[in-house]
């Protein structure tokens, strides 16, 4: 039976530093899959982008067409091993936001948990002006929490179309990292449990 895991939060709130090291501690045997990397090999086979970060200034409708083929490349793989794919639940655009999973493409995937990673606007915003390898849009404390709350209503939208559990996981600098990875291994170890 497939079972897919996906785990979002918005630039900068430490959610693919606590997925890798989840993995590394939960019993868990998935195979972690970036949705924005599968997206990125389509368009680079496509010749629409040479570097990443061009991704989100595509056109939405080519956006969407990379989105349903990196979908049907997920459910492949599902087929034989469970997947945890690191994404995102919305894409910030020039003219928009853009749900990561249109309900077409949702319904394809059909995950089973939707994670969420959020810290406070403050923490995101310093996460992302250390992190000097990425070409990110600057944007403001209003701007990051009207995102997390976007990507909140998006986790509800998917959840209606997959039947999904939904799961929010809190990274903030007093809590501590190790927290929020102890969370996460416990969905992964909870959704092995139901995979066996």
């Amino acid at each position: 039976m497939p079972f897919v895991v996906m785990i979002t939060g918005i630039p900068g709130v430490g959610k693919s530093t606590i997925t890798r090291i989840a993995l590394k501690k939960s019993r868990a045997k998935f195979r972690l899959v970036n949705f924005g990397d599968l997206m990125f090999e389509e368009a680079v086979k496509a010749g629409l982008v040479k570097h990443r970060d061009e991704m989100r200034k595509l056109n939405p409708n080519v956006q969407k067409e990379l989105q349903m083929k990196a979908a049907r490349r997920i459910v492949e793989m599902s087929q034989s091993e469970p997947i945890l794919i690191d994404t995102h639940a919305t894409i910030k655009t020039p003219v928009g936001y853009l749900l990561g999973f249109p309900r077409e493409v949702i319904e394809v995937i059909n995950p089973n948990f939707i994670v969420i990673i959020e810290a406070t606007p403050s923490e995101i915003l310093g996460r992302r002006l250390r992190d000097l390898k990425r070409d990110r849009d600057v944007e403001t404390e209003e701007q990051i929490q009207r995102h997390q709350d976007l990507n909140r209503a998006a986790a509800v939208s998917y959840a209606m179309h997959s039947n999904a559990l939904i799961k929010i996981i809190e990274n903030h600098e007093d809590k501590g990292l190790e927290e929020a990875v102890y969370e996460l291994v416990e969905v992964l170890d909870l959704a092995v449990g139901e995979y066996d």
